[in-house]
């Protein structure tokens, strides 16, 4: 779709937005790989004054998160893992891009609420959640929200004969989701389980 074939459909719900507050999220996989158009869209969507949203990774170019960060009103913020070894190993790319933006838009004193999905055995151990605190302390972000993993996208790996390198992995316990959780709140942050 152009970006006025959007507008068009979301210019549909204007009036809701105006009476509640609400507006668009854009997410993806990751918007981000497409720049070009997620700017154009929020820019339209800023001279409309539609609440804008952008759910990312990160995993950007930073002259790109800074021009696109003049746009959004929030940025949900996902972050895996801590260490850059990690992190690479389980997603295939280095985290240091990642967090050198979420530097960027603390510095910028941008909205982000930093969004944690907990996959058990992955990233749920004492030292990411350490880890993570630590740093966002360091930027001054007190919002996370812990996203339980789920198995949505296992038929999709099968469809596409893709090889689920999470297969076998169940989704967190209510205990399991609690312990990062109360970790996180003893540290003052604003803790939420689920999206």
């Amino acid at each position: 779709m152009t970006v006025p074939e959007v507008l068009a459909e979301v210019s549909k719900d204007q009036v809701f937005f105006d009476e509640s507050g609400g507006g668009i999220t854009v997410s993806g996989g990751e918007p981000l790989t497409q720049p070009v158009f997620v700017e154009a869209l929020l820019a339209a969507c800023r001279a409309r004054r539609i609440r804008t949203v952008l759910d990312t990774c990160g995993f950007a170019d930073s002259r790109v998160v800074r021009r696109i960060s003049e746009y959004v009103d929030l940025f949900l913020y996902d972050l895996k893992l801590m260490n850059c070894e990690k992190h690479r190993h389980f997603t295939g790319v280095k985290n240091d891009l990642i967090l050198h933006n979420l530097r960027i838009l603390a510095a910028q004193r941008s909205a982000v609420i930093v969004r944690l999905p907990v996959i058990p055995g992955v990233n749920d151990d004492t030292d990411n959640i350490d880890a993570l605190s630590d740093f966002l302390s360091s930027l001054d972000l007190r919002e996370i929200e812990l996203l339980p993993y789920h198995r949505i996208g296992s038929e999709k790996y099968n469809r596409l004969r893709l090889c689920n390198r999470m297969e076998g992995v169940d989704p967190p316990s209510a205990e399991q989701m609690e312990m990062p959780a109360a970790r996180l709140r003893r540290d003052g942050f604003c803790v939420r389980i689920g999206g």
